[in-house]
């Protein structure tokens, strides 16, 4: 069993209670593992996040969280302790005026003893490479930042889930750019990270992408799998990402590459092909 488990959920909007969200989802994601869910806009994949940690609960069929039933409402804490949620825009999750504070705040609200919490707090903006400004005030930050900050805020209560709901839809490239390698760091420590995006240049970091579409998962695999599904992702109003559509012109014009998905690993090719010419 999968520390996320959906077997069959639907959902619908009370307000569109004949129009379901999510449609017979069914998944399961690995201790461990890096999965990033994409989907053109109203696809369904924030409503899907928002089940993980029982923001909502299915309307029909079962969500289990580090093996806890989602719509048992007495596990609600205990499910919030394993899955922590960051979104995507950081104003919206600080509450204080000190950064430390900010981090803080969720551990003080379990009654956290000082020391502890101090040591909490430390470990997680030393995570996320904000140490520097534990005693600024957040709203002097920058984008990028802010969401660090609200990364250090779920890391702090130490969860095993970590779920990112479009964390760079607001950031500039270079703030995407810091947030992807923070999130990289994050899954090789161990933590499972959920990705929701509709940026593809962020699907391509995951093991494994799902493709969301009318609130039903219809496509599973590799980034290079599903980015290569061009008749499906068109279907679905999405594009493979940059790094992939160079690849593809490059071996149309004769360059010796790999068609490849990520970025990095095409940069790497391309250093090696030309380092021994």
């Amino acid at each position: 069993m999968g520390i996320i488990e959906f077997d069959k959920v639907s959902y619908s909007y009370a307000a569109h209670a004949d129009k379901p969200v999510l449609d017979g989802v069914t998944l399961s994601v690995e201790k461990g593992d890096f999965i990033a869910i994409i989907g053109s806009n109203g696809s369904g994949k924030s409503t899907f996040a928002k089940h993980i940690n029982a923001l909502i609960v299915p309307n029909a069929g079962k969500v289990l969280t580090a093996g806890l039933d989602t719509a048992n409402d007495e596990l609600v804490f205990e499910i919030r302790s394993h899955a922590g949620m960051v979104f995507q825009n950081p104003d919206s999750q600080i509450v204080t005026s000190v950064v430390a504070d900010d981090v803080a705040f969720g551990l003080e609200n379990l009654a956290t003893p000082y020391s502890e919490m101090t040591k909490r707090v430390d470990n997680a903006l030393d995570t996320v490479k904000m140490s520097a400004f534990s005693d600024r005030n957040p709203a002097h930050l920058s984008g990028g930042q802010k969401q660090r900050c609200s990364i250090a805020g779920v890391l702090a209560m130490s969860p095993d889930i970590l779920i990112l709901d479009e964390p760079c839809a607001m950031l500039d490239v270079r703030g995407r750019r810091g947030i992807r390698r923070l999130v990289r760091e994050l899954n090789k420590a161990g933590i499972t990270v959920v990705l929701i995006t509709h940026f593809m240049e962020e699907a391509v970091i995951a093991r494994k992408v799902f493709v969301m579409h009318e609130g039903r998962v219809v496509l599973t695999g590799t980034p290079l799998e599903v980015f290569t599904n061009k008749e499906l992702l068109r279907k679905v109003n999405l594009d493979a990402p940059f790094s992939l559509r160079l690849a593809e012109e490059l071996i149309k014009r004769g360059v010796a590459v790999s068609e490849i998905a990520r970025p990095e690993e095409l940069k790497e090719e391309l250093c090696r092909l030309y380092s021994t010419k």
